[in-house]
């Protein structure tokens, strides 16, 4: 789950799921926004397979402990600029 294999899909790991997370970090979003997107991005067969909010909480933590991303003062998530 955590990363491709040749029984995982790059959609189906959380590696995967990490980088449309990032693509949705425009600006600063809150946990549940990303959530919701990244279910819209799942209804729309944009990210085709099915990842629950465990999994979305787990994508956001990988690309926080990458530096990839930080928290907001007022709990969101944005991507970091340096």
């Amino acid at each position: 789950m955590l990363l491709p294999d040749k029984h995982i899909t790059m959609a189906e790991s959380i590696l995967g799921l990490g980088a449309i997370l990032l693509g949705h970090l425009d600006r600063p979003q809150s946990l549940d926004r990303l959530h919701e997107l990244a279910r819209a991005d799942m209804e729309s067969g944009t990210l085709p397979a099915y990842h629950d909010t465990d999994a979305v909480m787990l994508g956001v933590l990988f690309l926080y402990a990458l530096g990839a991303v930080e928290l907001t003062p007022s709990g969101g998530v944005r991507r970091c600029v340096s």
